[in-house]
C-alpha cells in the first residue's frame, strides 16, 4: 500500500501522535488546519495545534463528530483514543511503525509517511472548535483540582512537566503518572527539545529509578533531568538509588507521587463497588513505608512536600546529584474524582 502523498480535505480529521512519533504530525496538523492528539512521549506535543484535554473530549460530541485520523507512532496510553481507532465510521490513516513494534494493531484504510502533506487548510471552524472546548474544559479542570482538599497527583503531574526546561529530561513511569501528565501538560514551543520518555506496557514498573538515571546519563546535554513515578514503582526499583564506588552519578529529581499503593486500580474495573471488600489487599496494595527512612539508608536527599506552592519551591530548588521530592496525595477519593473529571465534558 503506497503512501499518499496529498491529503484531500473535507473529512472532519484529527491527527494522533504516540510514542515516538517525531515532528511530522505536528506539522503536519499545522498544515491542515486540525487538532492534534498528541501523547506526553510523541515528541510532537508543540506549537499552537495539540490539545491538552483531548482524551477528556473524544468521549463528547466533538469526538463523535470525527471522521478521519491521521496516526503517527504508537499511540497506547488511552482507551479514548483505542476506541476512535476501532470505530467502523471513521477512516484511518497511519504512518508505518518503526522498530521492532512495527505492526499497527487497529485496521487502517491507507498509510501516509513524514513528507505526506494536506492539499490545503480546512475549514477552520472544526478547529476553532476544539481549541475553545479544550480551553474551556482545561480551566474547568484547573477549578476542580484546586478546591480539593490536599495535593492531587493531576497537579503533581502539571507541576513536574512545568519544571522541565527547553533541552531538558523528563522520564515518566508507567501507571496513572503518565496518563496525568497526559491530561496535564500543556504544548511546549516548537524547537525546545525537551525529550519525555516513559515505561510502557505490561512490565512497565520494572526498573524505572535505574532508566531515568541511566537516561540522565546518557543524556549529559540535559539542561535539566527530572523524573515522575508513583510510589510502588519507586518501591520497585528502590535499590537503583544504590550507586557502586565510583559510578557517575546524574543531577536527577525523582518526584514520587505517594498515596500508598496502586491508585490506578481504583479508576478500572477492579475498582468497582462490587469489589470493595478485596480491592485494598489485592489492588490497593498499601506498603507504609517510610520513605525519608528509606532514602536516608541510601544517603539520598529527600523532600516531603503536601501542596503544590511547596512541589513547586522543592523543583526551582535542586541540589544537585540524585534527590527525591516526595509529593503525598489521597488514594481513597482516585475513583470519585476521575469519574467527575470525566463529567466535565458535556
Amino acid at each position: 500500500m503506497s503512501p499518499l502523498s496529498t491529503l484531500p480535505l473535507g473529512p472532519r480529521t484529527v491527527v494522533v501522535a504516540g510514542d515516538d512519533a517525531g515532528p511530522p504530525p505536528r506539522v503536519l496538523a499545522q498544515d491542515g488546519g486540525w487538532p492534534l492528539l498528541a501523547e506526553p512521549t510523541s515528541g510532537a506535543r508543540t506549537g499552537d495545534h495539540a490539545l491538552r484535554c483531548y482524551r477528556l473530549l473524544l468521549d463528547g460530541e466533538l469526538g463523535r463528530g470525527i471522521e478521519r485520523v491521521v496516526v503517527f507512532g504508537r499511540p497506547t496510553l488511552s482507551r479514548p483514543v483505542s476506541r476512535l481507532l476501532a470505530r467502523a465510521d471513521v477512516e484511518v490513516l497511519a504512518a508505518p511503525g518503526r522498530g521492532a513494534w512495527a505492526e499497527r494493531p487497529f485496521p487502517i484504510a491507507g498509510t501516509v509517511d513524514r513528507e505526506t502533506r494536506p492539499a490545503g487548510r480546512d475549514d477552520p471552524e472544526w478547529f476553532g472548535a476544539w481549541v475553545e472546548a479544550d480551553r474551556s474544559l482545561g480551566r474547568q479542570l484547573d477549578a476542580l483540582l484546586a478546591a480539593e482538599a490536599g495535593l492531587t497527583p493531576h497537579e503533581v503531574a502539571g507541576a513536574v512537566g512545568r519544571a522541565v526546561p527547553p533541552g531538558g529530561l523528563l522520564y515518566v513511569g508507567a501507571s496513572s503518572p503518565i496518563r496525568d501528565l497526559d491530561l496535564m501538560a500543556r504544548g511546549y514551543a516548537v524547537g525546545d527539545r525537551r525529550k519525555v520518555i516513559a515505561n510502557r506496557g505490561l512490565s512497565g514498573i520494572d526498573g524505572v529509578v535505574s532508566s531515568a538515571i541511566g537516561a540522565a546519563l546518557g543524556r549529559p546535554h540535559s539542561t535539566r533531568s527530572l523524573a515522575l513515578m508513583g510510589d510502588v514503582t519507586f518501591l520497585h526499583d528502590a535499590g537503583g538509588l544504590v550507586l557502586g564506588p565510583g559510578e557517575p552519578e546524574p543531577d536527577l529529581t525523582i518526584v514520587v507521587v505517594n498515596d500508598d499503593g496502586g491508585s490506578i486500580f481504583s479508576m478500572l474495573e477492579q475498582g468497582a463497588p462490587e469489589h470493595v471488600e478485596q480491592f485494598e489487599r489485592l489492588f490497593g496494595t498499601p506498603h507504609g513505608v517510610d520513605l525519608a527512612q528509606l532514602c536516608a539508608a541510601t544517603r539520598t536527599p529527600h523532600w516531603r512536600v503536601g501542596s503544590v506552592g511547596e512541589l513547586e519551591h522543592a523543583l526551582a530548588s535542586p541540589n544537585g546529584g540524585i534527590e527525591v521530592v516526595e509529593a503525598v496525595v489521597r488514594r481513597d477519593n482516585r475513583r470519585d474524582l476521575d469519574e467527575r473529571i470525566r463529567r466535565l465534558v458535556p
